[in-house]
């Protein structure tokens, strides 16, 4: 795991820091401009980090993940990394993303070895997402926050890595229909921001997968 995380953090320092990625637009061009997504078209981002968190599970890695709690505003019920928008006393979107992981799921920003971003990931609701990778202590005491968070799981890094476990599907809005990102694991549907996000991931560690897989 320690060779692995080593090749993840130089995959990431090697990375253009200023690279932006449009998920909705890469596979719905046809759609650019439809006015029932033009939340998607803002230029006036709010910024927001989120933290996708490494864990070492005895030989192998694992990535924790959030069930945003039924009663939030936005998004209930659905899969998510700890996270959210950016606060004017962050320094950051590293600072942003270690409050928001001890917020939500009591992770102590001490617990958390920061590898390096993905850069930023445009989102609906007029979101610019920056996702910080980091290796989580496995001794760090992970508990949900109630108010945000219904349950915390892990997902195997191998199976992240694994291009095919990547997907699109078809989702409709306001009668029109779209393509979005899904990697659906076990009971757990992973899909949106969330997923595109995993995907970016899963590339950036294709030069590693042998070792992931082992």
């Amino acid at each position: 795991a320690d060779g692995v995380t080593a090749r993840i953090e130089k995959n990431l320092r090697s990375a253009s820091p200023g690279r932006v990625r449009e998920l909705f637009r890469e596979i719905n061009p046809h759609l650019v401009g439809e006015k029932k997504f033009e939340s998607r078209w803002s230029n006036k981002r709010k910024e927001a980090s989120v933290l996708v968190p490494l864990i070492r599970r005895e030989d192998r890695l694992n990535v924790v993940m959030t069930v945003r709690s039924s009663q939030m505003p936005s998004h209930p019920g659905q899969i998510s990394f700890p996270g959210g928008k950016a606060q004017p006393e962050d320094d950051g979107p590293i600072a942003t993303a270690l409050r928001e992981v001890h917020e939500e799921v009591n992770i102590e920003p001490k617990a958390v070895q920061v590898l390096g971003s993905l850069g930023v990931h445009m989102g609906g609701l007029g979101f610019a997402v920056t996702p910080i990778i980091g290796l989580v202590d496995s001794a760090a005491a992970m508990k949900p926050c109630p108010r945000e968070v219904d349950e915390i799981f892990e997902v195997p890094l191998d199976f992240i890595a694994n291009l095919e476990n990547h997907i699109t599907e078809d989702r409709h809005l306001d009668g029109v229909m779209y393509k979005m990102y899904a990697a659906p694991y076990g009971r757990y549907h992973i899909w949106g921001l969330t997923a595109g996000i995993l995907r970016s991931f899963a590339e950036l560690v294709q030069d590693v997968k042998t070792e992931i897989t082992k």
